[in-house]
């Protein structure tokens, strides 16, 4: 940006204020560069409503800042590209035609698509599809305790911890959630093995090796005892279950659903117009 031009703009910011904006015209200029005139009816679209005067001082100041550099940088293309790169006329209609198709596309299956998923729908999906659940990290259902080692319950969580009856599960949410430094129930949902691991302050390869020997896992430092009771677990690579990928399967059909919807506006379209003789194919005399 140029010293003068510079000056100009600052002079016409500090001018600015809230009731600057609030009392000039809807016409008035409020910089100038060129061709190209920044009026105050443009500002008034962009400003922040409930601005302090503070801030929307500093707001026109970076907005008028922001629009005079594009505007000289525009200036500066016109005078140094050559011709055909500046006709960007072509790109300009293919994107207005991109726009238009996309925004009627996204009209037509918003009329029409059934949001509606049942839990019968994605049990069968998965189950025509079980390949494609694959976990890479594996899956763990249970608890994470985290206890401190001078805590009088730290024996009683560690005997708990290695159960997997009903009555021992409760038995060490409850003692647990009073007592535990940091607890988490995964409960009925799987969770991927790398937060399991994370939590457990322990190499994903590690948990991993101690899981497929044993179903509680034990973590000890100078000031804390982990402990893992694991009631279900997936290894990697294997099939990951249906509750764990049932919120995506759902997104997956509605994806497909919505895919349908489209090809069958686009057959439509193509149907209809070739019925009405609106698509014309003109033959070179030489083919």
């Amino acid at each position: 940006m140029t010293g003068r031009i510079l000056l100009i703009i600052t002079a016409l910011l500090l001018s600015c204020s809230c009731s600057f904006f609030e009392n000039v015209s809807k016409g008035e200029k409020v910089a100038e560069i060129g061709n190209a005139v920044l009026y105050k009816s443009d500002l008034n679209r962009v400003m922040p409503r409930n601005a302090s005067p503070q801030d929307s001082a500093a707001f026109v100041e970076q907005y008028v800042d922001s629009w005079a550099l594009k505007q000289l940088l525009a200036m500066k293309a016109e005078e140094q590209l050559p011709k055909n790169e500046k006709d960007v006329q072509a790109l300009l209609d293919e994107y207005r035609i991109q726009l238009l198709v996309f925004r009627y596309e996204n009209k037509y299956v918003e009329d029409r698509l059934d949001t509606l998923v049942t839990e019968a729908e994605k049990r069968e999906y998965y189950n025509a599809h079980k390949e494609s659940f694959v976990t890479g990290n594996g899956l763990v259902k249970g608890c994470f305790v985290k206890m401190h080692n001078s805590s009088p319950s730290l024996q009683i969580v560690k005997r708990l911890s290695s159960g997997t009856s009903p009555e021992e599960v409760e038995e060490l949410k409850l003692l647990a959630y009073n007592a535990a430094y940091k607890f988490d129930d995964y409960g009925n949902n799987w969770v991927d093995l790398s937060i399991v691991a994370r939590d457990m302050d322990m190499d994903i390869s590690r948990l991993w090796e101690t899981l497929a020997r044993k179903r509680l896992v034990e973590q000890k430092d100078s000031l804390y005892s982990n402990f893992l009771q694991v009631l279900e677990f997936v290894a990697p690579g294997g099939n990951s279950p249906y509750e764990y990928n049932a919120d995506k399967i759902g997104d997956i059909i509605l994806s497909r659903r919505k895919q349908e919807l489209i090809s069958t506006l686009h057959r439509d379209i193509m149907n209809d117009a070739l019925a009405g003789n609106r698509i014309k194919l003109v033959k070179n005399e030489n083919d």
